[in-house]
């Protein structure tokens, strides 16, 4: 099978109607369930809901330029901008039709490796900086907002059937896993990368833990092979790095905020920014494309107190997904055969 094929074959009719079915299964069933014509009766559209309404879109383009901007940097700028577009949008429509806990990692290094001036090693390595710098923005942030915000005040009763209690204590455990993993991948990386990948591979030889060594040897592989790649880049690479990872996580948080001052009655700025970071180490978890699902569920449980009803509620968190969803598969779709195009055929 030829690398075109391969790809294809990743992306075939089958993978892209799961996610697309599904998603649109869950968006009506959400819609007809929740919607009530009296309460968007009362709903007012001025001049500010509007403005929020257009700030929130221009939110979705500002995440996109944020993460097509760190791969031009990752890639010293080796990678043009006309492909930095292309391999953002296929990581995205890759992340939005695979499981939460699976991404679209796997896929963006194949994706990576195609272009002319980066081989595979390298392609791993920007992957795992990525991989790193989205973690460690969200392992920064919680301490930060949490001097200002009690963490424990910000989850709801309930979840579905999960209690307040019972997401508090998921939400701890993943924190640490985060910050633990964000440590590991970072000695790793800048400073005794050998050291880590021997400490995988003993951690993983106990009994109960063998039947994940080939996988953490795959992962020791790929810390050494990119902090190869990443040796020696100065201070001010990673300061551009990170920087375009603030911008991206601040437009994504920033959309969310956007559509409940639009819609609802929300205010409360930082604690907005908060749940949805909690909201976002729980939607790692599902075995659902895009969390689909989920992702509405937690929508509504977390935010539904800045709605005037759950109905509201419950219709904003498909536009949500409709605007921070949907638009990649759909775009996905486009770039796929171009990408390939040419790629592909100019190496032919």
């Amino acid at each position: 099978m030829s690398s075109a094929e391969r790809f294809k074959s990743l992306f075939s009719k089958r993978k892209l109607a799961i996610p697309i079915v599904l998603g649109f299964a869950i968006t009506a069933y959400t819609f007809l369930t929740s919607y009530d014509s009296e309460t968007f009766g009362t709903v007012e559209i001025t001049r500010n809901s509007l403005f929020w309404l257009a700030f929130c879109v221009a939110m979705v383009f500002a995440r996109f330029l944020g993460y097509a901007y760190r791969l031009r940097v990752l890639s010293d700028q080796d990678i043009s901008w006309k492909s930095c577009f292309q391999i953002t949008l296929l990581w995205e429509f890759a992340s939005a039709i695979t499981p939460g806990i699976v991404g679209g990692t796997a896929v963006a290094i194949g994706v990576i490796a195609q272009e002319e001036k980066v081989n595979s090693g390298r392609s791993t390595a920007i992957v795992m900086a990525t991989s790193f710098l989205d973690v460690l923005f969200y392992v920064l942030c919680i301490p930060v907002l949490a001097l200002a915000i009690n963490v424990k005040d910000l989850i709801p009763d309930s979840v579905g059937p999960f209690s307040q209690a019972n997401v508090y204590v998921y939400f701890l455990s993943a924190y640490l896993l985060f910050f633990i993993w964000s440590l590991l991948v970072f000695i790793g990386l800048l400073i005794r990368p050998t050291l880590v990948g021997n400490l995988a591979n003993s951690l993983f030889s106990i009994s109960f833990l063998n039947k994940w060594k080939t996988k953490a040897n795959t992962w020791s592989n790929e810390i050494t092979t990119s902090a190869k790649e990443l040796r020696g880049k100065n201070f001010s690479f990673w300061v551009a790095s990170f920087s375009s990872t603030c911008l991206a996580w601040f437009a994504r948080f920033a959309l969310v905020n956007s559509l409940i001052l639009a819609l609802g009655q929300g205010t409360a700025i930082l604690a907005i920014f908060m749940k949805q970071l909690i909201m976002w180490g729980v939607l790692l978890i599902p075995l659902t494309p895009g969390a689909s699902g989920l992702a509405e569920i937690l929508f509504s449980s977390f935010l539904g107190e800045y709605f005037a009803s759950p109905s509201l509620a419950n219709v904003t968190s498909i536009i949500w997904r409709l605007v921070s969803f949907y638009p990649y598969i759909v775009a996905g779709v486009i770039v796929l055969p171009l990408w390939i195009n040419r790629v592909f055929m100019s190496k032919k």
